[in-house]
């Protein structure tokens, strides 16, 4: 059923107009340092949420359609992460995640106008206080 949507939407929208991109992006279109989020020292307790990118730097309506993990910190184990957005202090979750290490395609995009302030936050199994670096990959052109 989903492919038969997915090929729908691609005969309805001009699909040669869909970019693939990241963020956090640098400005000259070479991919930024990933954004470090850390969990709490407490199991399955959130860390805080950290910015991803600003409002301002969500100039266009996107479509979040995955999100990759690298470089953790600490122990490598069961964990989860969680892609909000709003003012800081003020995060609503859009979407929490299941996770390891590698790249993760979600199996539907979250929609994000533009102007929106994206952040992330982690929790994991341990206990243990751990960070890991976070890109989303975003969608746009439809």
């Amino acid at each position: 059923m989903f492919q038969m949507i997915a090929r729908l939407f691609t005969a309805l929208i001009n699909s040669t107009a869909l970019r693939y991109g990241t963020f956090p992006t640098a400005a000259d279109g070479v991919a930024a340092v990933a954004i470090t989020i850390p969990a709490a020292a407490v199991a399955w307790t959130f860390g805080a949420w950290t910015q991803i990118v600003a409002a301002a730097g969500v100039t266009v309506e996107q479509q979040i359609v995955g999100f990759t993990l690298e470089n953790f910190v600490g122990a490598l184990s069961q964990g989860e992460v969680e892609i909000g957005s709003g003012a800081g202090g003020a995060e609503a979750a859009l979407g929490r995640f299941q996770s390891t290490a590698g790249q993760y395609l979600l199996p539907s995009p979250i929609r994000v106008p533009a102007a929106t302030r994206l952040a992330a936050r982690y929790r994991t199994a341990t206990g243990v206080a751990d960070t890991v670096d976070v890109k989303l990959i975003v969608l746009t052109g439809f």
